[in-house]
């Protein structure tokens, strides 16, 4: 198991410097990593890790759906904070009235 793990991170590692390659060798091994690597992590119960693979290999397999994703994303993170700011003012205020804090 430890041969795995090792594998793994080694991929892990891969992906997250995936961008210095060239556009084929990007998309080939994002498609064995989806393929191989990321089902394994799933299987071995290593959830955080699957996410971040499939998320990697997202970005290169699909650079079209990924960068519309960023965009909306990001055209919503002024009503994240705000949404956030609002949720927060009111546990606070129920926190105060039930003497906690």
């Amino acid at each position: 198991i430890r041969v795995v793990l090792v594998k793994l991170a080694d991929r892990a590692h891969n992906m997250r410097t995936l961008q210095y390659m060239t556009p084929e060798k990007q998309r080939k091994i994002a498609k064995e990593t989806m393929d191989i690597y990321a089902p394994l992590a799933h299987r071995l119960g290593i959830h955080w890790l699957k996410t971040e693979l499939e998320d990697n290999c997202f970005r290169y397999l699909y650079p079209e759906e990924y960068q519309k994703l960023v965009a909306e994303v990001k055209g919503r993170e002024a009503e994240r904070k705000e949404y956030e700011r609002e949720v927060v003012e009111i546990l606070r205020r129920q926190m105060m009235e039930a003497g906690v804090g």
